[in-house]
């Protein structure tokens, strides 16, 4: 297995079956891995850089403004997922693939759990570039 599909699964703490061979078949964690990455640091990027301005340097709005972030990105996630899951199982002919609605769902929080930790870290790594927010988050 690659480094994704470990950093997806928890290192195998979230394997869950059926779901988890068929993302791993179709694909399907590099595509989500990347919006997970890349939606909340660019999202931070913006919030420090583009926007940088005095009414968004409260913790509470950065709070809701990451909440969001993951939220989004955990829907996409999912979305992806489910897509790519449910293509690759049409077009090997598979009728059965023994995937519910709760491996979806658990994986919807992993996303969403990763997403915030990368919003944290970018809101770390770029608030130092910040004049208005830079005391933000803490």
């Amino acid at each position: 297995m690659d480094i994704i599909t470990e950093i997806m699964e928890l290192f195998g703490a979230a394997y869950l079956g059926d779901f988890s061979k068929y993302m791993f078949m179709s694909g399907a964690y590099s595509s989500v891995f990347y919006v997970m990455l890349l939606l909340p640091i660019l999202v931070a990027f913006c919030y420090y850089i583009v926007l940088d301005h005095i009414l968004l340097a409260q913790t509470r709005k950065w709070l809701i403004i990451g909440a969001v972030t993951s939220a989004v990105a955990a829907l996409v996630g999912v979305l992806i997922a489910h897509q790519q899951v449910e293509g690759f199982t049409f077009s090997q002919n598979i009728l059965e693939a023994g995937i519910s609605s709760a491996d979806f769902l658990s994986f919807g929080f992993i996303v969403f759990a990763y997403s915030a930790l990368f919003f944290f870290v970018s809101s770390l790594i770029f608030k130092s570039f910040s004049s208005r927010s830079r005391n933000i988050p803490f």
